[in-house]
């Protein structure tokens, strides 16, 4: 079943007809409390519900949660209560929502008999032991400036500074 468009008249014209629904409920339970009216006070209630509900239905579109309001309408006392104007602007706030989701990307796929492209691979020679290990190890200087670092830092201790010092120079 296709729901109707949500126009801003559509929207007015539900809210209206719910606004005066709960508005005309008072009266009617006032004329059911008396006792004297209250078969007819009732009959006409649950018309005044079942009339509301066909209009929102014809003019929202249908929504799970019209029933429960339907339902809530017969409980008397908690029929004086807001329900269609509250259920009238769940029903349009779920409808608004609805209507704002992303719209369906059609994805094409890939023919089978198209390949994917090739990855090119280029061919270099390994670099030389020597170069790798003069590249990656570093200097005594830089060694050395490290070390006084640490030491000025109180990492380590004058003694362990001059135990390294001669072992970084004594690789030379």
């Amino acid at each position: 079943m296709t729901k109707p468009p949500l126009t801003q008249n559509r929207i007015l014209l539900a809210l209206a007809i719910a606004v005066v629904a709960d508005a005309i409920q008072f009266p009617i339970t006032g004329l059911t409390a008396t006792g004297f009216f209250a078969i007819p006070g009732e009959a006409a209630d649950i018309l005044v519900d079942c009339v509301v509900m066909a209009a929102t239905i014809a003019l929202l579109g249908f929504h799970w949660a019209l029933l429960p309001s339907l339902f809530i309408e017969f409980i008397p006392g908690l029929d004086l209560m807001p329900t269609w104007t509250a259920c009238v602007a769940f029903v349009i706030w779920r409808r608004k929502q609805e209507s704002r989701t992303l719209p369906v990307v059609d994805v094409q796929e890939i023919p089978p008999d198209r390949e994917p492209p090739r990855l090119t691979t280029v061919e270099t020679s390994p670099p030389l032991l020597a170069e790798v290990a003069t590249a990656s190890a570093p200097t005594v200087e830089t060694r050395l400036a490290r070390l006084q670092d640490l030491h000025a830092k109180g990492l380590i201790s004058q003694a362990e500074l001059e135990a390294k010092r001669q072992e970084i120079l004594s690789g030379l």
